[in-house]
């Protein structure tokens, strides 16, 4: 006997079958189902790194712009401190001595690589690489065996500032010295400083970020200073990037020791080194950006650097997608995985399932599969601060009227999305753009306009920078 349950359910499939059949027949498109709403996915791990995803929707809206952020997630799992491993550690601090230099500049580098030599362990090496006109390598890579640190010390008051600025040399003396002296079982970090623009040797950036990205063979990290007020951003940005390390900007009496001090604690509490997020995309989706760092096109997969990860540190960032949004259907968005080490010991984590989203033809749908606290942390963390990063370009050159315009357009995207979302947190981002746009007017007016500009562009970049990375310094 067929059961009330059982024909009931025949019953439905039948009605919905006559309905697709009816639609096909009218030429007319049918609404896809939706996705199964998952917005959470963890690749599965009992090792020393995690990784997870959190979908910001489910669905983009038909003829929309069809973005989707994915927020990532790698952690570095906390190791009790009796039990970590240390990791003897070689920094390599290439500093600028050109004559911009002079002064308190000058002196506040040489009390903090001081500083930094008192923190060295017995198994530690120290180098230190100057460069103005030329590059000269100042301390050999060495442990502080012996009578070394008073010896340099003494070294390090002998540093005087003067001449050009050929970061070129610079970059390729620190680099011989990290890759030339690697051990296995060690870790490096070499830490740039520089108040100027290069104005000598290979000035170009292209130059300048292929040094950046060669620190990386054998799991070295590039961080860089900007000191004052004269150094490009953007490239000292590109080369933290490129070398999977951190940006830095100093002003006024900021501590460069503090800066050492962070660097050095990194490099020792290191559980996960060389790591790369790599994506393959789903049909017709394209990634368009993931947090700013550089993407590379290996094949079908969009690959990303981020770095190192620490014991402890968790590190969030966003990656931006783009998903047919034409006509209605249902679409995997990509498959997600995080890989680190080299050779044969190179590990790979991925994502446990493949994230789903449907375009959809009414706003109502659209609207009901924003899951919303991740929503809010995507404009508060992602699209705020790249907000801010391409408002800064704008003040650096002098466009008054392009950086208030992305701004308002900023506001008015962003409230319109959140008068149906109604996020608290993004409520409170929106009403914290007065400030920015009043520092962005102020920097056009009175006097010493170029150097508010420059200050500010600085400033706003540095902190855009870093909120992309969240979680990136340690």
């Amino acid at each position: 006997m067929i059961t009330r349950r059982i024909r009931l359910a025949i019953a439905g499939t039948l009605l919905g079958l006559t309905a697709l059949a009816g639609a096909a027949a009218h030429g007319r498109r049918t609404t896809p189902p939706p996705p199964d709403g998952k917005t959470t996915f963890n690749a599965p791990s009992d090792g020393p790194v995690t990784f997870s995803g959190h979908l910001d929707r489910t669905s983009v809206l038909q003829g929309g712009d069809g973005v989707v952020r994915m927020e990532l997630v790698l952690g570095g799992r906390p190791v009790v401190e009796e039990h970590r491993a240390r990791r003897p550690t070689d920094v390599v601090v290439v500093l600028d001595r050109s004559g911009s230099m002079e002064g308190e500049k000058i002196e506040r580098a040489r009390a903090a690589v001081r500083e930094l030599i008192g923190l060295l362990a017995p198994d530690d090496r120290f180098a230190l690489v100057t460069y103005g006109n030329d590059a000269v390598v100042a301390i050999p890579l060495a442990r502080p065996d012996g009578g070394a640190r008073a010896a340099w010390t003494s070294a390090v008051g002998e540093i005087r500032a003067d001449g050009g600025t050929n970061m070129s040399a610079g970059l390729d003396l620190g680099l011989g010295v990290v890759l030339g002296g690697r051990e296995a079982a060690r870790t490096a970090r070499l830490v740039l400083i520089s108040d100027g623009l290069a104005n000598q040797g290979d000035a170009t950036p292209e130059g300048l970020l292929a040094r950046a990205r060669r620190v990386t063979h054998g799991e070295s990290v590039l961080s860089t200073v900007g000191v004052g007020s004269d150094f490009n951003e953007y490239l000292m940005t590109a080369l933290a990037d490129a070398g999977t390390g951190n940006y830095y900007y100093l002003h006024g009496s900021d501590d460069l020791a503090q800066v050492f001090a962070r660097e050095f604690d990194a490099a020792r509490t290191t559980v996960a080194s060389g790591v790369a997020v790599e994506i393959t995309p789903g049909r017709d989706v394209r990634v368009l950006d993931a947090g700013g760092y550089p993407l590379e096109r290996v094949g079908e997969r969009v690959v990303f650097r981020p770095g190192s990860l620490f014991a402890g540190q968790e590190r969030r960032i966003w990656v931006t997608l783009a998903v047919p949004q034409g006509a209605p259907a249902e679409h995997e968005i990509g498959r997600f995985a995080l890989a680190w080490g080299e050779g044969a010991a190179r590990t790979t984590l991925a994502l446990d399932d493949v994230p789903r989203v449907a375009c959809v033809a009414r706003a109502d749908d659209f609207y009901a599969r924003i899951d919303g606290p991740t929503w809010a942390r995507s404009v508060v963390v992602e699209s705020y601060n790249k907000m801010q990063e391409e408002v800064a370009r704008e003040v650096k050159e002098g466009r008054r009227d392009e950086a208030l315009q992305r701004l308002r357009q900023f506001k008015d995207e962003t409230s319109a999305m959140n008068a149906r979302v109604q996020s608290p947190a993004v409520s409170a981002q929106l009403d914290a753009l007065a400030p920015l746009e009043r520092d962005v007017a102020a920097a056009f007016e009175g006097e010493r306009q170029a150097a508010k500009q420059n200050e500010l562009s600085k400033e706003k970049s540095a902190r855009a920078f870093d909120a992309r990375r969240l979680g990136a310094k340690k």
